[in-house]
C-alpha cells in the first residue's frame, strides 16, 4: 500500500472508496469490518487506517458510531448519483492519467529490462507471464500477478530511481484492473494482457530492446484505447 507520492493514508481512504463505489463490497449502512481485521485485509499500520477512516468520515463517506464501529454513510447512496457515477467519472479519469504516466515510462524500462536484467531476472518475467494467462483461463483475478510483471521489469533494469516508482505503478495496474471490470472493458482489458505480456517477455528474453519498447508502447496504448470505449 506504500506509496512514495502522496500520503499513505490517502492511498488507503482510495483503496476503500474502491470497495464501496467500484467493488460494491461495502453499501449504505453496511458495518466494515474491525481495525485489526481491515488493517491486515489491506496490509497496512492501524494508524495509518485510522487516518484514511478520518479522511472519509470528513467527507461524509464513512459515519463512526462509538461503541458500534465504523460504517458506509446511509448518504453515499446520494439519490443525485445512485451509481456513485462522479466518483466512477473522477477514476477512469485518473486511470487515464496512470495510462498517460505509463506511457512515458515503461516503454524504455521494457528496453532497459531487455539490455540490462539478469537471466534470473528476465526468466521471472516471463513465468510471470505464463501465471496471467493460467489465470485468465481459470476466471481469476490477476491483479495481483500483473502488478508482479511490472514490477519485475521495473526491478530487470537495474535502475534505483525507477525502483522508486513501483509502488506507483503497482497502484496504476490495479486501479486500470479495477476500473475496467466495473466498466464492462474487461475483455478487452484481457485480450490486451494475453496479446501484450507475451510479446513483451518474449521480446525481453531475446535481448530485444526495440522489440520490448515497442511492444509495452501497445500495449498502454491500448489500454488508453479501451479505457476510451466506455
Amino acid at each position: 500500500m506504500c506509496n512514495e507520492f502522496i500520503p499513505v493514508s490517502q492511498v488507503i481512504a482510495g483503496r476503500i472508496k474502491d470497495m464501496i463505489f467500484l467493488e460494491k463490497k461495502y453499501m449504505p449502512n453496511d458495518r466494515l469490518p474491525n481495525e485489526y481485521d481491515l488493517s491486515a485485509q489491506l496490509g497496512v499500520s492501524r494508524t495509518s487506517l485510522r487516518e484514511a477512516i478520518k479522511i472519509l468520515a470528513a467527507n461524509g463517506i464513512l459515519t463512526i458510531k462509538r461503541g458500534s464501529g465504523t460504517f458506509v454513510s446511509a448518504t453515499t447512496d446520494n439519490p443525485n448519483d445512485p451509481f456513485g457515477i462522479a466518483y466512477l467519472e473522477d477514476k477512469k479519469k485518473l486511470v487515464r492519467h496512470w495510462f498517460e504516466f505509463r506511457l512515458i515510462l515503461e516503454p524504455p524500462n521494457a528496453r532497459l529490462a531487455a539490455n540490462n536484467g539478469t537471466d534470473e531476472e528476465i526468466k521471472a518475467i516471463s513465468d510471470s507471464a505464463v501465471r496471467i494467462a493460467q489465470l485468465i483461463k481459470e476466471g481469476r483475478s490477476i491483479v495481483e500477478e500483473d502488478q508482479l510483471f511490472h514490477a519485475a521489469i521495473a526491478t530487470a533494469t537495474h535502475n534505483d530511481v525507477i525502483k522508486l516508482t513501483m509502488p506507483s505503478l503497482e497502484a496504476a495496474v490495479s486501479d486500470a484492473i479495477t476500473t475496467s471490470t466495473k466498466i464492462g472493458t474487461s475483455n478487452r482489458s484481457q485480450e490486451n494482457v494475453l496479446t501484450y505480456h507475451t510479446a513483451i517477455a518474449d521480446f525481453i528474453s531475446l535481448r530485444d530492446g526495440d522489440g520490448a519498447e515497442i511492444a509495452m508502447r501497445y500495449h498502454i496504448q491500448r489500454g488508453l484505447k479501451d479505457l476510451g470505449h466506455c
